[in-house]
């Protein structure tokens, strides 16, 4: 009866649904939503209305991750809004708009970041993206940009053509399962704590009903760490 017990709540873990909070930020029509669509749908649409507050939509990574994405409006008039939507957040996507000004962009969304670090999640992430790419080919993202270690990922896509969309699929997929990896390595180490201090006090975990449990939790073999990476880019040198 106990074994099928077990079973069963290993069934149950097995085939849980983990979920990860996404925001993208960026300057309105930087091609947040029309990214997004790409992403999600292969679809592109040039008649996106502006997006009002935030959209919110689902992306599945397999059948027991999903990413809850939030689209925030890009004008001004909503930033005050964006706390909102960005709070507990674990993956965070800065979306620059490379025909217009790059620094400004760059600046301004790294310092939001920045100041607001306490907002998001201990575990977020950071993808640096610069879409439009069909308008400039010939676009180098600037050398200052790429030696930030801040990011996990920096990449120049189009929403509209697709270029290095899948690139973009990968990441994030590799983004949030490192993500539920690191949350699952933090409760462990979490357990292992608690269990230390009680038995630090004199309280025997290990002894119930008169038998011991000599068993050890193991470390989660599929930690990793995941680096810079960097996809079909071409590199800016500094003068």
């Amino acid at each position: 009866m106990y074994n099928n017990n077990n079973s069963n709540n290993n069934n149950n873990n097995n085939t849980m649904v983990k979920k990860v909070k996404l925001v993208l930020l960026g300057n309105s029509a930087a091609g947040k939503t029309c990214m997004v669509q790409r992403v999600m749908y292969n679809t592109f649409n040039v008649n996106n209305s502006p997006t009002i507050g935030a959209a919110y939509t689902i992306y599945s990574v397999d059948k027991n991750i999903k990413v809850e994405i939030w689209d925030t409006a890009g004008q001004e008039r909503f930033h005050s809004l964006l706390p909102m939507y960005a709070r507990s957040a674990e993956i965070i996507i800065i979306v620059i708009d490379i025909e217009k000004n790059i620094d400004d962009q760059f600046l301004k969304w790294s310092k939001y970041i920045q100041d607001n670090e306490k907002l998001f999640s201990s575990f977020f992430k950071i993808l640096l993206i610069f879409n439009k790419y069909d308008l400039n080919t010939s676009f180098e993202v600037p050398g200052y940009i790429l030696e930030n270690e801040r990011f996990s990922f920096i990449s120049v896509v189009s929403a509209k053509t697709s270029h290095n969309i899948d690139k973009l699929k990968t990441q994030l997929d590799s983004t949030a399962k490192k993500i539920i990896d690191e949350h699952a390595r933090t409760s462990h180490e979490n357990t292992k704590l608690y269990q230390n201090s009680q038995n630090s006090r004199g309280i025997n975990n290990e002894v119930y009903n008169g038998s011991v449990d000599n068993s050890n939790i193991r470390k989660n073999e599929n930690d990793t760490i995941l680096g810079s990476t960097f996809s079909n880019i071409k590199i800016k040198q500094k003068k």
